[in-house]
Order: C-alpha cells, then structure tokens, then sequence
C-alpha cells in the first residue's frame, strides 16, 4: 500500500493528526467454471446412488470445498474443513424427524403430540449446531470463522416460527373433522416477517472472525416490504391463473377433459411462474438488507444484488435444467454463486492481510473451537 510522504511542519506549529485511512473496497471472485463443477456433480450423484444415499454426506463436503476453494478474496481463498460424518448423521437425524413428525399421529394422539413437542424442543438447537458447523469449518487466511449465538438466542429465534408452521398440521391431525381450526394460526403468519428478522439477526450477529465479532442493525420492520411485494406477485399469479382456467371452462363448453387439462396445465404453469418470481424476489430482497447492515469492525458488506438480472438468471437456468431433464443443474449452480459474488462488496478500512496475520499471532485462528465438535449438519 503506498503512503504520502510526511510534510513539513513549519516551526512552533502543531503537529495534525494523521488523516484516517480511506475504505477500500474489495471484490469477491469465483475461479471455477460449470464443466468442472459438472465432472464432481457427476461422481458424487453415482455414489449416492450406489451407496443408498450414504455418500451423499462425503458428495456435501466435496461440494462445499470445491466452492469455498474457489471463492478468492484479496488474493487468498477460503477452505471448508468440515467431517462428512458430522454431515451423515445430521442427515439421518433429519430423516427420523421428519418421519417420526410425520406417522406419529397415526399411532396416537398423545404419542403425536409428544412428538411435535420434541422436535419443536430439539430444532432451534439443532439450527444451531449447523450455524456452528458451516462457520466452524470455514477459514479465510488460516483464521477460522465461527459462530457464537447462545441456545436461549437460538430458542427466541426459532421456536416462534417453528411453532407457527407446525400448529396448523397438529390442530388438523388431533381435530379432523375441524379444519376451520386448523386455521387459528393463520393470523400469526402477519408476524412472519418479523419472526424472520429475529432469525436473520441471530444469523448475522453472531458471526466470528477470528476474535472479531460482527456487527448488525436493521430494523425488523423493514422486512415487510419485501413480503407485501412478494406476496401481491404471488396473489397476481393465482388470480392470473384462476382467469385463464375460467376461460378455458367457458371456451371449453362441454368438453369437459380438455377443460380440465387445460385448467390444470394453466395451474402448474402459473405456479411455476410465482416461484419464479416470487423466490428470487424475496432471495434478493432480504439479502441485500441483512448483508449491506452486517460488518465487522474495520470491514463492512455491501449487497448490491439486482432484482431483474437475478429474475432472468433464474428463469434461464430454470428453463435449461427442465430442457436437459435436469443436466443443466451444476451450470445452474455455479451461475448463481458466482452471480451473487460479483454483487457483494467489502468495504475495508486498513490492511485486511496485517489483519489477518496479526489475528493469527494472538490465537486467533482457533476461532469458533473445533473441539467443541459444532454439533450437526442438518442442511442438505
């Protein structure tokens, strides 16, 4: 980094105080490609398939590595460091839960309710362990980054939502010939924005570098924009929908299988269209809000994801996986990563490799311990 050379002070003057170091702005790179990515999509989908389904925790960690290996930042790349084993039981377990959730009932009302009861008792906690075993295993520079959101922040984040999704399957289950209670809950879902912000705050201000704890503020009402816009492209989609299958009852007349096809054809297209629409929106929407207020000290985040662009990413990628009966998919993924590299910006005031090196030096590399093991993975 180059410096101006000192001035002279003419004598008997004050000397000025340095002038405080200009932000530069670092850009994240991918130096990977789709052909490649392809050839390790291709070897891990055969072995999970020849093992059942048990490589696909080796398949998850080859992924990640390849990725993480290929994010480069100042000249330096990140690395994942995570056990597959970690991975394989977090997939068993997320199995058994979502089994256990879903035949419990069939056994008994109290063996259901019980059921419900611990998983909603285990999930923030199992959230949890993820956060830590992503961030854990994931280093920059030799210093690790990690995660130190407490159990009860976990349970403030989590539980309410996660309570909120599964009340309206238990009131159906325990009162089946009620479905109008079943849908108490709904007035609840008026607060899912905020239960959100409560999640994405847990999830970003917590975060380790090293010794350095990040920093976050956004105000959780700002996350009900992007769910009205969200939600009115949606209702747009089902209204579009309904009109068109009217027509085509009206146009049809009697011919009442071809009324049929075409309304549900118009069904699934249009639903199509509101992921489409609806996902990315919401995708970059909340991102760029979360990350433009996240940083560390000395280093701030800049989302700058475009909505139209991504919209049209997705649409293509969407389009040549369905054309290639799903071969399109790792050019598809490596696409969006690297889409979403090229709109994140670090703002960093210093030297973020002395940074890093004088971290190093005071134990920081530890980071979030491994010791600790960082529980599970449950993502998939």
């Amino acid at each position: 980094m180059h410096t101006l050379p000192d001035l002279p002070v003419a004598p008997g003057a004050a000397e000025a105080p340095p002038p405080a170091a200009l932000p530069r702005t670092l850009a994240l790179g991918f130096t990977g490609d789709g052909r490649e990515y392809f050839r390790i999509w291709v070897v891990n989908l055969l072995l999970t398939l020849a093992t059942l389904g048990i490589y696909s925790a080796w398949a998850k960690v080859r992924r990640l590595q390849y990725f993480d290996r290929n994010t480069v930042l100042a000249g330096a790349t990140f690395d994942f460091h995570g056990n597959p084993r970690a991975v394989l039981v977090g997939r068993l377990l997320s199995v058994v839960m979502l089994a256990a959730y879903h035949y419990a009932f069939g056994f008994s009302t109290t063996v259901g309710a019980l059921v419900v009861a611990g998983l909603l008792l285990l999930f923030p906690y199992l959230m949890r362990g993820a956060l830590r075993f992503r961030l854990g295993n994931t280093s920059y520079r030799g210093l690790r980054l990690g995660f130190d959101g407490t159990v009860g922040q976990a349970y403030l984040a989590w539980l309410p939502p996660a309570l909120v999704f599964l009340l309206p399957g238990v009131l159906l289950a325990t009162n089946p010939g009620n479905p109008v209670l079943a849908a108490l809950p709904l007035p609840f879902y008026l607060l899912w924005p905020l239960m959100h912000a409560r999640i994405r705050h847990f999830q970003h201000a917590h975060l380790l570098f090293g010794d350095q704890h990040s920093e976050y503020a956004v105000k959780a009402r700002r996350f009900y924009r992007p769910y009205l816009v969200g939600g009115s492209l949606a209702l747009l989609a089902v209204v579009l929908a309904g009109a068109v299958a009217g027509f085509a009852g009206v146009a049809g007349g009697s011919h009442r299988t071809a009324v049929v096809a075409i309304t549900l054809a118009t069904g699934v297209v249009f639903m199509y269209v509101a992921y489409l629409l609806v996902g990315p929106y919401m995708v970059v929407r909340v991102s760029n809000l979360a990350w433009s207020h996240t940083g560390f000290p000395g280093v701030r985040f800049r989302s700058t994801l475009p909505v139209r662009a991504f919209l049209a990413l997705q649409t293509k990628n969407a389009l040549l996986t369905v054309l290639t009966l799903g071969l399109y998919r790792p050019f598809a993924v490596v696409n969006v990563y690297r889409f979403r590299l090229a709109h994140v910006h670090i703002e960093v005031t210093g030297d973020i490799e002395a940074t890093a090196a004088h971290m190093a030096t005071r134990g920081g590399a530890a980071g979030d311990s491994a010791a600790d093991g960082f529980g599970i993975d449950l993502s998939w």
